[in-house]
């Protein structure tokens, strides 16, 4: 069975959190109190595995607290388009 892929940023976040030296934990605590309540770890590592979706507002926030542009968490176009079908059909 094909794993559940449900998001196309959760590379970039994970590679941003360890590059600011953050665990999930840590970047959790600081989305939540950015106003996502639900952030826990458990959340975090969702993302970050694309087992999750992410809303906009929340890729916001999570930029914010990266203290990154949301452009910087988004994958290339091209890497977008091939990735487009697997994540409309939630697969890989």
């Amino acid at each position: 069975m094909p794993r559940r892929f449900r998001n196309a940023v959760g590379p970039a976040v994970r590679l941003l959190r360890i590059e600011k030296g953050l665990t999930q934990d840590q970047l959790a605590a600081r989305i939540a109190l950015a106003g996502i309540e639900s952030a826990d770890r458990v959340w975090v590592a969702k993302v970050e595995s694309q087992i999750r979706s992410v809303f906009d507002f929340e890729l916001a926030v999570i930029a914010e607290v990266l203290g990154v542009k949301v452009d910087r968490i988004l994958p290339a176009t091209d890497k977008l388009k091939d990735d487009l079908s697997a994540l409309q059909e939630g697969e890989r």
